[in-house]
């Protein structure tokens, strides 16, 4: 009886064969997840972060997952990879006017000829929202477009009667065209709205120089010395809105409840913030100024001598020491910080 032939055995593909199957299946290759160096980094940070690009790896496909990362860059000042990032976002949800305007956001310092583009896609959907206007006037004055820059500013305080901004950038914009006369009503104008612009006071004091008006100048570039050097402007499309992570972030939000009137909350963040880094000394000059106002003078001090003793050779705490320990002194205006 004559048997049947074995059954014959499939024949594996050659593995060039193979791979090039798989890589049939496989679908478009996983979007690269950018990530700065962490070296140095408070650990608070860095476990935001992961935090923010595990939601992307776990749904790579989803703008918000993608947009949040972005926030939590650009709040750490890791604008290239936010960059990446928003722009990632705006390709995945491109009617969301906010990734376009961040994008511009994360890219007007170090590369403002690209940050053009985004800002301009933004204002297809924030023509009525007058800082969007300004940012992209700023934009358009620094590669060269003063032009557009201009119309754009007249229609940011026809948007914003009230904010200073866009008068003094019409101003400046005048100023650097010599029409010295049309610039000082334009930064007038700014100051009625608000007296202490810092910015429109130092273009006012060179548009009443240049008129030969020295006195008025000289009044304008003296009360600008006493503001401070920059001013806020408040855009809630340009500022994520995340937990602080991190001292920077900490001291930040804490300057920010101060000024709500919320002391006591101010107080938890800084030292939040020192429990993250302690040598990060903006958040020690924050909370003893703060414990001096609350009548906590001892504290104070006993806090910049902590810093003291873990940097000996650290100038400024010795300079905000001596002002601790002369009770008379003012302390608010005195200490670094960047905040």
């Amino acid at each position: 009886m004559s048997s049947s032939p074995p059954a014959r055995r499939p024949r594996l593909p050659s593995l060039a064969l193979a791979l090039a199957l798989c890589a049939c299946h496989r679908g478009p290759p996983a979007q690269e997840i950018p990530l700065p160096s962490l070296a140095h980094v408070d650990p608070e940070v860095v476990e935001a972060i992961q935090a923010a690009r595990d939601l992307v790896r776990r749904d790579p496909g989803s703008s918000e997952a993608w947009g949040g990362l972005a926030d939590r860059y650009l709040v750490h000042d890791f604008s290239k990879e936010a960059a990446r990032c928003y722009a990632r976002a705006e390709e995945l949800d491109p009617d969301r006017a906010v990734w376009a305007y961040r994008l511009g956001w994360s890219l007007v310092n170090d590369d403002p000829a690209r940050a053009v583009a985004p800002f301009e896609r933004s204002l297809r959907s924030l023509d009525s929202y007058a800082p969007a206007h300004e940012a992209f006037a700023q934009v358009l004055v620094r590669v060269g477009r003063p032009d557009e820059a201009f119309e754009h500013l007249a229609r940011a305080s026809e948007l914003d009667p009230e904010s200073p901004v866009a008068e003094t950038g019409l101003g400046l914009i005048l100023l650097a065209r010599s029409d010295f006369e049309p610039a000082r009503k334009h930064l007038e104008e700014a100051l009625e709205r608000d007296g202490k612009h810092v910015e429109a006071h130092v273009g006012l004091a060179q548009v009443l120089l240049a008129l030969g008006r020295e006195e008025e100048a000289r009044r304008h570039a003296e009360l600008s010395r006493t503001l401070p050097q920059t001013s806020r402007r408040s855009d809630l499309f340009a500022s994520p809105n995340l937990p602080p992570a991190g001292a920077r972030a900490r001291t930040q939000f804490g300057n920010q409840l101060q000024r709500q009137g919320k002391p006591e909350e101010a107080a938890e963040q800084f030292r939040l913030a020192l429990a993250s880094n302690p040598g990060y000394y903006t958040a020690r000059w924050s909370l003893a100024r703060l414990l001096v106002k609350q009548g906590k003078r001892d504290e104070a001090i006993e806090l910049l001598r902590e810093a003291e003793r873990m940097d000996p050779s650290f100038e400024q705490v010795r300079e905000d020491l001596a002002r601790l320990l002369e009770p008379a002194q003012e302390t608010e205006e005195a200490g670094s910080g960047d905040e």
